[in-house]
Parts: structure tokens; sequence; C-alpha cells
């Protein structure tokens, strides 16, 4: 959906990522493929995922993700943040591999300029830890509390929140209102019908 967006609005719109564990330590990992939740997914996240043109499949592995935006960062840096993160998501969707692991990220960084040796040594060192601290501190300051999250808008003060995995209609709707500076306005109307009159108003 975002490289839709980006291939619709060119270089009237940017994005950036930012790091989200949705499970950092000590939380508990989920079982990876139980019955259940190769059901869930089977009803829900895969036929979504088709219908966006995405090829995937229930990850044999629950992984935690601190060391994977760690490795995200190293890769903006060097200039080849959107093919690292398209990598890490084949790797984990479509290959089914631990991409919170050191050297699964290492070798994921081969193909682009970055070498396995630096990123085991970034990751080693925890070069951006603190940064991908940082970013996690303020999603939580946004309220942020699950994936996938969008926040569209120059000023997260007044951005429009997206939340949950929306039709691209949605999404479209959400930027064009961004880009004409309606969001705040939008806010607003949506939570007074949100909030219901008492019986002699």
């Amino acid at each position: 959906m975002v490289d839709r967006l980006k291939q619709e609005y060119g270089e009237r719109i940017q994005v950036a990522w930012k790091a989200f564990e949705l499970r950092p330590e000590p939380v508990p990992l989920p079982q990876p493929a139980t019955p259940a939740r190769i059901q869930r997914w089977e009803a829900s996240v895969l036929p979504m995922a088709a219908e966006r043109g995405l090829i995937m499949k229930v990850p044999p592995v629950s992984p935690r993700t601190r060391l994977t935006f760690q490795a995200v960062e190293l890769a903006r840096e060097h200039g080849a943040f959107d093919a690292m993160h398209r990598a890490i998501f084949e790797a984990f969707f479509c290959r089914g591999l631990d991409i919170g692991d050191a050297d699964v990220l290492a070798d994921l960084a081969g193909p682009f300029d970055l070498g396995p040796a630096l990123m085991k040594r970034t990751l080693e060192a925890g070069t951006y830890l603190n940064h991908v601290l940082e970013q996690e501190q303020l999603a939580r300051d946004l309220g942020i509390t699950g994936v996938p999250a969008m926040l569209v808008g120059d000023d997260l003060a007044t951005a429009e929140p997206v939340i949950g995995a929306v039709p691209y209609e949605w999404m479209k709707a959400t930027v064009d209102r961004a880009l004409l500076g309606d969001s705040l306005e939008w806010r607003r109307r949506s939570l007074r019908s949100s909030i219901p009159l008492k019986a002699d108003e």
C-alpha cells in the first residue's frame, strides 16, 4: 500500500518509517504456527495480503525485533532503507526466517553494499539502539499500541491516525485531507459525531 501511495503521489509525500516493537522483552512471544494461529491467518491475514498482491506464509518463528530495527537504521544511513526493509519482509513472511537473529540480518545486508561484517559489528555495538528506543518511546507517547499504524500529516500534533489494515481508498482519502490541510477539521467532526447527545439537546 505504501509503495502504491508513493507511485500515485510521487514527491508530494514522504514516508518516514519508525520503530515499534509489538512484543518487546519481557512480553511473552506467541507460539508460532499453532493450529489456532494458522486458522486466524488463513481466515484473515492471508486473504487480505492476497488482495494487496502480497505473497505471505504463516511464519514458523516469533522473533524479537529490536535488532531488526537497528539493522534498518544502518541501511537507512547507507541509502538502502527501502531495499533492506523489503528484504526483511520477504525473509520473514515468505521464507520464514528469524529476522531477530543477527546472523540472518547480516546475510540480508550482503546485497546492499552494507556487508555482513559491518552489519554484525553495528548490531553487536548497539550503534543505533538508543535511536530505536527513542522512536519506540515516541510511539508510546502518541498512544500507539499495535501495528500497522500510520500518522498522516506534517505535524504529529494534528496528524490523522490510521490504525489497522485499512483499504487503499481509505488511506488515499487520509493523504488527500492532509495535503489539503483538512485533517484537523475532519478529526474534530469525527469526534463530535462520536459523542452521544443528551436527550434534551
